[in-house]
């Protein structure tokens, strides 16, 4: 039954990746040139990845021992994919020029809960390069909000998969 319905989901389901529309925007902190490649090759390489690991599986039957293999097989390789495509999402989403906001250190609340947690922005800066460093290989840092206690701690996760339920994502690092 699991398969069944996974194949119906993945039918229908096409990712496509999230519009950039000004990849210099973030000069000079980030450079343009640097922005396009990360979206227009290694983003799109997750979505269309993504999309063609999707297809494959729900091209499968169900009830074959060597297609269960095969779905079993394709599985790591669409969460990669899949998450690759959330984690990369939610970087687009959440930065932002000056002029629209960005490139401020945090204020109000979550100024506040930095400074509460980590002593300032620079020493959680420091705590998560350290916890990005200590990734083998590539992978995420994120610094979440658990939803039950109010706390903040930076969560890191290697390569491309990624664990949303654990809090509210605020802030970003890639390794």
């Amino acid at each position: 039954m699991y398969v069944l319905l996974w194949r119906s989901f993945l039918r229908d389901q096409s990712l496509t990746p999230v519009t950039v529309d000004d990849y210099a925007a973030l000069e000079p902190a980030i450079s343009g040139q640097i922005m396009e490649l990360h979206h227009s090759k290694h983003h799109t390489t997750y979505v269309n990845s993504f999309n063609n690991f999707s297809e494959q599986a729900a091209s499968l039957s169900s009830n074959s021992p060597s297609d269960i293999q095969q779905h079993i097989a394709l599985q790591p390789l669409i969460n990669f994919h899949g998450g690759g495509h959330i984690n990369h999402s939610l970087f687009w989403e959440n930065l932002a020029p000056k002029k629209q906001g960005g490139g401020e250190p945090p204020s109000e609340k979550l100024g506040e809960k930095i400074k509460e947690t980590y002593g300032g922005l620079e020493e959680l800066k420091k705590v998560m390069n350290a916890k990005l460093a200590g990734i083998q290989g590539s992978g995420w840092a994120w610094l979440v909000k658990d939803k039950e206690t109010g706390a903040i701690g930076v969560r890191t996760y290697a390569v491309s998969f990624l664990a949303l339920v654990e809090g509210d994502v605020w802030v970003i690092g890639e390794k």
